[in-house]
């Protein structure tokens, strides 16, 4: 008998359901995968600080067969929250979009004010090089550009102004001066063409301008804000500026610009609202509809058919769909407007929804995760979704996507999330209520098959901020292993892990950071996601007013119990306005809630104790600012 059976839905249903497994069988189809050839690197992970949002420091190298081995400390890489990785490729066509040896090249850091590089291909025994000749940056930031690979450069002060580094610069190159500018994107005459040159904003002139590569030569292109430049369009030569409601599209071959029309439609505000995809620029209105205007013909497409006020934000993309949404719900429309009803992928309650998407559309199909929270229990169950390019959607209970890692020689694919052509999922089965337990390599080819078992690892969340923002871009096996990290989510400390994807048992932990007591300190645990998404606790936000428009700081939200017992939820995240609390403090009770004052003063409370204990767990689900629910008569607020 198989394992685990599916149920895969077509477009009529909302969400497909995974039915019980009952044993399996030495029958079982395993799908290995096979060894990548090409340039090998030796990986690298770093020690994770939580109270920098999960910043890293003491980089280590080691050879992928010899994980146990640092065969390279750098210096201590303080001086920017993330080192940067760049990756490089042997071959690009921009005609058929296809590459080959795609490798991850070197490491980018900054220590003691100088930046550096150090070579990351097998068998290099290289110290690291200073990057440039500057030895007094300030204020470094690193800015990556997925352009062939990823070209890394360092934007930093040296005195007043602004220095431009790239990352090919060795310790006798001087830096770019940018005076008192911003760097946005490189232009190229045609894309996979040279870089010959840059598209900055002028913080004194407070005008976009397309520059040479040596800065010898710069056009003005028009007045923007600072934060008006929303990026490229990858695989074209556009970038996308809304300034005042107008909406350009800029030639980066040329600098020239054009007013985008929006029909007489207007951009809905909010982060999110806005998203660029393929030759897309995806919006959502005031009227609460997606739209797309294709950049290569201007013309415009209405997505949905309806408003509807739970479209707040743009999650990612296949090659024919568009997955949106909000924090409560996750919807599918085909990007021609073709989609008569939107596909429901997953409508949360009180305790269920789902997690944070990666961005994980790999050409025609759509992974993500979703939860549940057993009101009696306080169980968390997670199942690994996919959406496929016909509108099926199939789960697989108990499990969770982790990861995807890049193929060597593969073709880009600029229409959907992911880009590059996968090699494997990272899938995690047999899951706890934190997100841990046994890591698998699968083969995309079969997503919900069995593939290699890595090993397990028990309470760790594998969708961490590095893990899902960070360093999954360009996860690159070499010899077939990986890095990942995770977070512990009993004491909230990440860590680094190493995987063989060829090699049964090869998971192995490479750091052990020390825990955190509380979650007590600013914003280091959250990463800017709701407890109630990343994992089970619960918790919501304390406003000033009953719009939501201002955040409350200094204030507190203790429960009291029908029993008799109280518990003081715990400050997450921000300023202190976000609290959180563990499933088990209120498994099987009912509460009522009270606001209190720094002085433990009750300024604001709910009528009786009719909050049902994890029933009641995502506060911001019925205190949302975007909608009301069960009776809830505003967001959580010190106003009576």
């Amino acid at each position: 008998m198989k394992k685990n059976h599916f149920i895969s839905l077509g477009l009529a249903v909302s969400v497909a359901v995974l039915l019980s497994g009952c044993g399996g069988s030495d029958s079982d189809p395993v799908y290995k995968l096979t060894k990548q050839f090409g340039t090998q690197s030796k990986l690298f992970y770093g020690e994770v600080n939580p109270q920098g949002l999960g910043s890293l420091t003491n980089a280590s190298l080691i050879n992928p067969d010899d994980p146990g081995t640092v065969v390279k400390q750098v210096a201590d890489t303080t001086g920017v929250s993330y080192p940067v990785l760049s990756t490089r490729m042997q071959t690009y066509v921009a005609s058929s979009q296809s590459y080959t040896n795609l490798y991850v090249d070197k490491l980018h850091y900054v220590s003691g004010g100088k930046a550096y590089t150090i070579s990351l291909k097998k068998g290099d025994t290289s110290d690291p090089v200073q990057n440039s000749s500057i030895a007094n940056l300030t204020k470094p930031n690193y800015t990556k550009i997925d352009y062939i690979g990823s070209r890394i450069f360092l934007t930093a002060k040296n005195g007043g102004d602004s220095v431009l580094i790239t990352g090919n610069m060795g310790a006798d190159d001087a830096p770019i001066q940018l005076e008192n500018r911003k760097l946005l994107s490189v232009t190229y005459p045609g894309y996979g063409e040279d870089i010959d040159g840059y598209l900055l904003y002028n913080n004194d002139t407070k005008k976009v301008e397309k520059c040479s590569t040596d800065m010898a030569d710069c056009t003005e292109l028009f007045d923007a804000g600072s934060r008006d430049f929303k990026g490229d369009i990858k695989g074209t030569v556009y970038a996308v500026f809304v300034s005042d409601g107008k909406v350009y599209k800029v030639d980066k071959s040329n600098g020239t610009k054009t007013e985008i029309s929006l029909d007489g439609h207007t951009i809905a505000s909010g982060h999110g609202t806005t998203s660029l995809h393929g030759n897309g620029f995806y919006f959502i209105g005031e009227d609460h509809k997606l739209y797309v205007v294709d950049l290569k013909n201007d013309k415009l497409t209405t997505i949905t058919s309806k408003g509807d006020d739970r479209l707040e934000r743009v999650r990612g993309f296949t090659d024919d769909y568009v997955i949106y949404g909000s924090d409560n719900i996750l919807l599918a429309s085909k990007k021609n407007g073709s989609t008569a009803t939107p596909i429901l992928m997953k409508a949360a309650t009180s305790n269920s929804g789902y997690k944070y998407v990666n961005g994980y559309g790999i050409k025609g199909d759509y992974l993500y995760v979703t939860y549940d929270v057993d009101p009696d229990t306080a169980k968390t169950t997670y199942e690994a979704c996919m959406l496929d390019k016909d509108g099926n959607i199939t789960c697989k209970k108990d499990s969770f996507w982790a990861a995807v890692t890049i193929k060597k020689d593969g073709k880009r694919d600029f229409e959907a999330s992911f880009t590059y052509t996968p090699y494997a999922y990272i899938r995690v089965d047999d899951t706890d209520s934190f997100g841990g337990g046994t890591l698998k390599a699968i083969d995309p080819a079969h997503p919900f098959d069995d593939g290699i078992s890595m090993g397990k690892i028990e309470k760790y969340n594998f969708q961490t901020f590095l893990s899902g923002y960070r360093y999954t871009t360009e996860m690159i096996d070499s010899e077939g292993g990986i890095v990942l990290y995770a977070k512990n989510d009993t004491n909230f400390h990440v860590d680094a892990f190493y995987m063989n994807l060829l090699k049964a048992g090869s998971f192995k932990q490479l750091t052990n950071t020390n825990p955190k007591p509380a979650i007590s300190q600013g914003r280091d645990h959250c990463h800017g996601r709701h407890c109630a998404i990343c994992h089970n606790f619960a918790g919501g936000k304390i406003y000033q007013d009953k719009k939501g428009e201002k955040s409350a700081y200094g204030y507190q939200v203790r429960l009291d119990f029908e029993d008799g017992g109280n518990f003081l939820a715990e400050i997450s995240k921000g300023k202190g306005e976000n609290f959180s609390i563990p499933l088990e403090k209120i498994k099987g009770k009912k509460f009522k809630a009270n606001i209190l004052d720094k002085n433990g003063k009750v300024v604001n409370h709910s009528a009786g104790f009719y909050h049902d204990g994890i029933k009641a767990m995502d506060c911001n689900y019925c205190h949302g600012r975007s909608k009301l629910l069960n009776d809830a008569p505003s967001v959580i607020t010190i106003e009576q």
